[in-house]
Parts: C-alpha cells; structure tokens; sequence
C-alpha cells in the first residue's frame, strides 16, 4: 500500500489543484492520498474564501482519500511553520511514503516525455531543493554573517535569506528560491530534515499560470486570480472554465449564504483588538508582531477604517505586506508569540481534527489507528468531554472557528452550524 501526503489551502479548489491530484496518482503510483489542509485561514494571513468542509468537500471530489486539518497557528503562519505543521502531522501518521508538491522549477518539464526524462528532471531539482535546506536547518557562522549583513543592509527577511543562499551555493540556486511554490518545497525538505521524517520529498511540475497571477484564463487559473475575480463580483458561472464543475456547484450552493468571506470582513474585530493597544508591548505580544510593526500601528491606529486599508498603511520597504497581514490576522485571533514558542514543536500536535474522507477509503483509518502518534479527531464534542480542553492548539483552533462563523453569520444572516455540532463530509 503506497501512501502519499499533499499539504495544501485549496483557496478554492481549481483545475490546477485537480491535476496535481491526478498526476500525484499517475506519476506516484499513490493507492491513497493524504492532504493536510489549512482550516479556514491561511498563510496569507486572511480568512479562506470559504469554509473548511466545503473546500474539503471539493478535495474528495476531485480524488482525495483523506483531508485532515492543519491547525489555524500553522495555517497562518509563514512558509516555514506552514511547512512544519503540515510535515510533522504527516509524519505523525506513520503511514505516509512520500510528500508530493508542486513546484515551479519543473514548469517547463514535458509531463508527456518519457518516464526517464522526467525522472532526471525531479532528481536535479530535488537535489537542489536538498542543498538549500541542509544550509538553511545547520546555518553555518557564514551564512548566519550574510545574512545580519543584508538585514543591516535594509533587505527583507527573505531577501537576505536569499543573497546568503546565493553566495553560498551559487547564484543559481538564487532563481531557485523565487517562486512561492520552490519556497515552500525547500520549507518542506527542511522540515523532513528537523524531524527526521522517512517521507520522500516527490516534486511535481504544476499546470497553472503564475501563484499571483490577478487574470482569470481558460483552463488553469491561480487562487488569486479566481479569488479576485469574486471580490470584484465578476460572473460566477464564467469560473466555470477554470474551475471543476463540482467545485463550481458547491461554491453557487454557497455563494452569499457562507461565501465569499474576506479579510474586511474580520475590520471590527481587528479594530477593536488595536484599540486596546496603549503601548508597543500589547502589541508585540503577538505573533509576528515586530516591534517596529507595533510603533507604526500605535501611530496610524487613529486611521484605521479597514483591514486592507490598515494594512496598505502599514506595509513599507522592508514589512511586507504578506507580513503585515499575517501580523493583523493574528491579532484579530489572538494568537501570541507564547503560543507559538509553545506550539512550534512535533510534540505540542496531539489532535488532527478530520475535515472528511471517501467511504471507500475507509481503510486507511485502520492504518492510521494501529501506527500513529496522534489521534484523529471526527467528533470534536467526545474528545473536549475526554479532556481536549488541554490541549492548547485545539482550543485555540476552535476559537478560530467561532469567530470565523460569527463573521459569516453576521454577514449573510444565516444559522450556520457551530464546531461541535459540524459533521465531517463523506462521500
């Protein structure tokens, strides 16, 4: 039985993530498939389009086995925890062979070509993705050095990450870090790499215009640009050529009862949280909140009007707005640097909750209860009568999703069932 893990948002789920299902099938030989998935935020720092189940929904549909949740400290987080949460989860099942992700590197790779072509292709890029996350888990004194040296210089994180790299390893593998995607891949072998995880890194070449591409196409479209095609209330039957027909009716099933939700639409709860600030200090407090971040959101907290608006004012040269947003988000659920020193850590991950599965699929819950190392969560209501309140990253999960249905719920006026009362979809 060979098992393969996809840790993904499906914000919403389009052709391209179809196809990576599809190809992870044909080119890994994958009896089942796995896919942790963010919840409903993600590392963009902004609520998802819509619900946790619906976009889970979607996922078994288009060919998953098994969707489990990546809880919301992870989700919203930066490639990094990202990466980790998702990859220590997998490797907690004990079950998983290979984790299979796209990659921007192997666009130009003919899928048609044969097997040998495309197995030498995976290898190069495989070994490269290696090299940079053996630097980046060791980080040598001179790497370290260049590194203060690029901050010093002004450069964002990620940039002076990146010159390091490339005065490291060659400039070559500067390209390589680029593209969201080839960042999250290394992320993802770094992450094998802390943990010491079995799983087999399996890129895959993706089928989609660029990740931040704002243009809807014919065939494979991104996330954003489907997302921004929504915001701007552009036709919702004309997605119907970007995205599956089934995940097309879930979201017309939805759309202005629980969907579309968007960052304004947390304004006054994040509003209300910076209001309360007086000092740095109560803001520092919380995760990703620098203290340079919390100086310019005392100053402007007087202008604030929205979330989008706030965070245009906020951003500059060296915060940037991925940054800025993931930092409000955060404030707006609480979420604080003491949760994450707490919960960064393989141990701290005792419960997963189960979004849904395919009834034919069944059997991988038996593999799953006779090797892993965390338990499974269907019913969330029996695990908090059996003590789950102590575990901090449940709790915190589920206040996530509150608030999430409050917002909803506030803005279409709809009753929409709470965590404890939500069954999981199967299909």
């Amino acid at each position: 039985m060979k098992i393969t893990g996809i840790i993904a948002e499906y914000n919403p789920f389009h052709n391209g993530h179809e196809y990576h299902l599809q190809q992870t099938r044909k080119r890994l030989g994958s009896d089942y498939i796995i896919v942790v998935m963010s919840g409903n935020y993600v590392q963009r720092g902004a609520p998802t389009i819509i619900d946790k189940y619906s976009r889970c929904e979607m996922a078994l549909k288009a060919g998953a086995d098994l969707v489990l949740e990546l809880p919301t400290c992870f989700a919203t987080a930066s490639a990094e925890y990202f990466a980790y949460g998702g990859v220590a989860i997998l490797d907690k099942l004990n079950i998983v062979d290979d984790l299979c992700f796209g990659t921007e590197s192997l666009d130009s790779v003919d899928v048609d070509a044969s097997n040998e072509g495309v197995r030498v292709a995976v290898q190069n890029i495989t070994g490269q993705f290696g090299k940079i996350a053996d630097l980046l888990v060791d980080e040598p004194e001179e790497f370290k050095a260049i590194l203060r040296q690029g901050l010093k210089e002004g450069l964002s994180h990620a940039a002076a990450r990146s010159k390091a790299v490339g005065e490291i390893l060659g400039e070559e593998y500067v390209t390589v870090m680029e593209t969201s995607n080839n960042i999250l891949g290394v992320e993802y072998m770094k992450a094998l790499r802390k943990l010491g995880s079995k799983i087999q890194p399996a890129p895959i070449a993706r089928r989609l215009n660029a990740h931040n591409d704002m243009t809807v196409m014919e065939g494979f479209s991104s996330a954003t640009a489907i997302r921004n095609a929504i915001y701007n209330k552009y036709d919702m039957n004309a997605l119907a050529t970007t995205i599956p027909s089934y995940s097309l009716d879930i979201l017309m099933d939805r759309y202005l009862d629980s969907f579309p939700i968007f960052r304004d639409d947390f304004s006054l709860i994040l509003g209300a949280e910076i209001l309360k600030a007086k000092e740095s200090r109560d803001l520092t407090k919380f995760f990703g909140v620098s203290e340079d971040l919390a100086n310019r959101i005392l100053n402007l907290k007087n202008d604030f009007q929205a979330f989008i608006q706030f965070r245009e004012e906020l951003a500059t040269k060296n915060i940037t707005k991925a940054t800025v947003s993931r930092a409000l988000m955060h404030i707006a659920l609480g979420i604080t640097d003491a949760d994450m020193r707490d919960l960064y850590n393989v141990d701290a991950i005792r419960h997963v909750q189960v979004l849904g599965f395919r009834k034919e699929s069944a059997d991988v819950f038996g593999e799953i209860k006779r090797n892993s190392n965390v338990k499974l969560v269907s019913k969330l209501a029996d695990v908090m009568r059996e003590g789950g309140q102590q575990d901090k990253m449940l709790v915190q999960n589920i206040h996530a999703d509150e608030m999430y249905r409050m917002v909803a719920m506030n803005k279409y006026k709809s009753d929409l069932k709470n965590p404890y009362t939500q069954e999981i979809v199967t299909i």
